[in-house]
């Protein structure tokens, strides 16, 4: 009898097909546009509603200045350009108006050419304005669709997360509905670094003039972006030592020469664009003769006598040598210098601080969406260095904004969550990263549990970009004092305040002094356009003087940014002042009931004078 043939197991029927998420080019492109719909209108609701901030009104006449007297003597601030695209709408409807007659035109001081403009035509001015933040909003949405379009070789989730954690993030609402300066750096600056990244990357030659183009945008933008050329050099430095990516198979004799190649081109498009912005006035001087002009009025000059450039490092270069820059470039790039060293400290946690190391980082946690902190953590925990020298794009794209958030932190200028603007974009990159691993998490054959955790992952990852669309919403219209929901409005406020309160919501006390019915209103303005703001919105007032007690009963209101400057209390509020209310938590009115005596004796004091906030 033969022994029965073994058996044999038939084989594992192979696991079903983990299905991942399928989102067509055409879809995704549908979103985006959606995504964009939305920032557009988030900005368009905010910028309708805020009145004008501290700095629009020195933004605004600038641009202007340069398309009416085509005179670039008031750039040395903020570089032209910005200012000039914001201005343009403005300078072509109706006549123009000679600011050259205007008071502080001669000393070239922007801060008094602005209040008299404003003294004289409000109301265009105001247009004005109005015009210049539709410019800085197109620019808003203009990099959203480059991050977006950047991103699609990633895959059009990614690319979609990119966008929408940019686009609806609280802090580039907030400023992307403003004439100022800090949007359109954010925009110059970020593309400047993407474009070197792919151009060091790729070695493809119109990838280098883009990049260059940027970067002469950036520095003709802000001063802040004179650090670019540096990170620029770094970087190369970096693959050229390597000799990767478009150094690659170079010997080292053609490896400096490309360096050289490259290092020329941007140097000759940065001069060629920074002459141009100026209208090449006042270019080429020598040394001496730059230390010998009369300064701007710039308070930062006025502090040194107008003297600044001779206590600047431009007075150890020869006498005679030219400097291929404008006049008003030269020594605004010294005054920003000298700016970052002036003990610029502000309102932080609870009170008057000097300059803090934590400003900033404390206050992009706070001021960004849960969500976003939460796939900015996955994406920061998939940045695991796998090989020793780190890939030329990841070094490119992660040098700029690290060196630059450093740069702040140690700089002593605490005056908002602006200044560190362009990093915001290069966050949302990397949480858009996290985001897309969480949704399209890598296969691995033979583990069962990986469709649910899979499926648990995407859940996870839209619960969080739906948490920033609602956050981004309920924050709408007061994007600029917003504090995400980890903290609140009120610890916030307890946290930072200066820049959360930069003159937005007169319009707003305008409307409280009205339900009020106050009168008579005793006002200290926070801003050069701030006492026709408040008229303009239907409430009459007087110039509060906080040295000085007012008759009773009457009625005060004072920004809380201006009240903790002074370190004081004004006199008119130490006796028989009820508070009746408070304004996005930072403009406080009070009604002053009627003294039945004379009031109390108090020593003399004067209103300290606060410094720009540029």
């Amino acid at each position: 009898m033969s022994a029965a043939a073994p058996t044999s197991t038939p084989p594992a029927a192979p696991p079903p097909p983990q299905r991942r998420l399928h989102l067509t080019r055409r879809t995704a492109h549908a979103v985006a546009a959606g995504i964009l719909v939305l920032m557009a209108a988030l900005m368009a609701v905010a910028a309708a509603r805020d009145s004008p901030t501290y700095d629009e009104p020195f933004h605004t006449t600038r641009g202007l200045a340069l398309w009416w007297q085509g005179d670039s003597r008031l750039s040395h601030a903020h570089p032209p350009l910005a200012n000039a695209l914001q201005a343009a709408p403005g300078a072509a409807r109706g006549t123009p108006v000679d600011l050259s007659q205007l008071s502080g035109w001669d000393k070239a001081d922007s801060t008094a050419v602005a209040r008299a403009y404003g003294a004289k035509a409000f109301a265009r001015a105001r247009t004005d304005m109005l015009l210049g933040r539709a410019v800085t909003a197109a620019l808003a949405l203009l990099l959203g669709v480059y991050l977006y379009a950047r991103t699609l070789r990633h895959g059009p989730v990614r690319a979609l997360l990119a966008l929408g954690l940019y686009a609806l993030h609280p802090i580039v609402l907030a400023h992307g509905h403003l004439t100022t300066t800090d949007l359109p750096i954010t925009v110059a600056f970020t593309i400047a670094v993407c474009e070197w990244e792919r151009y060091l990357a790729t070695g493809r030659l119109p990838r280098l003039f883009t990049a260059a183009l940027a970067l002469g945008a950036a520095m003709v933008t802000k001063f802040s972006a004179l650090v670019l050329p540096f990170l620029f050099a770094l970087v190369a430095l970096y693959a050229a030592l390597r000799r990767a990516g478009r150094f690659a198979g170079l010997s080292w004799p053609r490896v400096a020469g490309a360096l050289a190649r490259d290092g020329a081109v941007l140097l000759a498009v940065v001069l060629l664009v920074i002459n141009a912005s100026y209208g090449f006035q006042r270019t080429g001087l020598t040394v001496a003769r730059i230390l010998a002009e009369p300064e701007p009025g710039h308070w930062l000059s006025s502090k040194e006598r107008g003297r600044l450039l001779d206590h600047s490092q431009l007075r150890h270069l020869p006498a005679g040598l030219p400097v291929p820059l404008p006049y008003t470039y030269v020594f605004g790039a010294f005054a920003a210098a000298a700016h970052t060293k002036s003990n610029h400290g502000n309102y932080f946690f609870g009170g008057l601080h000097g300059p803090s190391p934590a400003y900033f980082p404390v206050l992009l946690v706070l001021k960004s969406p849960v969500g976003f902190l939460f796939l900015l953590g996955a994406g920061a925990s998939l940045l695991r260095v796998r090989r020793r020298w780190p890939h030329v794009r990841t070094v490119a794209l992660a040098t700029a904004p690290v060196v630059f958030l450093a740069l702040a932190v140690r700089s002593q200028i605490n005056l908002g969550v602006r200044h560190v603007l362009p990093v915001v974009p290069f966050m949302a990159l990397l949480a858009a990263r996290g985001g897309a691993w969480l949704v399209l998490r890598p296969r691995r054959p033979g583990n069962p549990g990986l469709p649910a955790a899979r499926a648990w992952s995407t859940y996870v990852a839209a619960g969080a970009a739906g948490l920033v669309v609602v956050e981004a919403v309920a924050a709408t219209p007061h994007q600029l004092s917003h504090f995400n929901w980890l903290v609140g409005p009120r610890a916030g406020h307890w946290v930072s305040m200066v820049g959360e309160d930069w003159g937005q919501d007169i319009a707003s006390l305008g409307a409280t002094l009205r339900e009020q019915k106050a009168s008579p209103v005793y006002y200290e303005p926070y801003g050069d356009w701030a006492s026709a703001e408040l008229a303009r919105a239907g409430a009459p007032h007087r110039r509060l003087r906080c040295d000085q007690d007012v008759p009773r009963p009457a009625w005060v209101a004072i920004h809380a940014t201006v009240d903790v400057r002074r370190r004081k209390p004004c006199k008119a509020l130490r006796t028989g002042a009820v508070r009746e209310a408070v304004i996005d938590h930072h403009i406080h009115v009070y009604r002053l009931e009627e003294s039945k005596g004379p009031p109390a004796p108090a020593p003399a004091e004067a209103d300290e004078d606060a410094e720009p906030n540029e």
